[in-house]
């Protein structure tokens, strides 16, 4: 449970800095496994960080996305979009 809230505060912290990662889970995953692992994670093959993403000390993707939607629950500003946003826009005209 501790590392569940240590992955969450980490994603906090990418959401914030980095606003493109609330909308894609996998900018949100290459951002965590660059920022939070000791080698360049772009640099690998898709296929090397799959197979061995434990061996790296990197959770998996899930716990990443699954961390994002917990995160976005408590801080609806950080979500993909805003709760009091309904997506529509208003005009208002006054004539006199």
């Amino acid at each position: 449970m501790n590392k569940q809230r240590t992955v969450d505060s980490k994603v906090l912290s990418i959401l914030r800095e980095c606003p493109e990662t609330r909308y894609d889970d996998m900018q949100l995953i290459l951002c965590y496994y660059n920022r939070y692992s000791y080698l360049k994670v772009g640099d690998l093959s898709l296929e090397d960080i799959v197979n061995n993403y434990k061996g790296y000390g990197l959770p998996c993707f899930e716990t990443i996305r699954r961390s994002r939607q917990r995160v976005q629950s408590l801080f609806p500003e950080l979500s993909r979009q805003c709760n009091g946003c309904d997506g529509s826009i208003r005009v208002v005209i006054e004539i006199e």
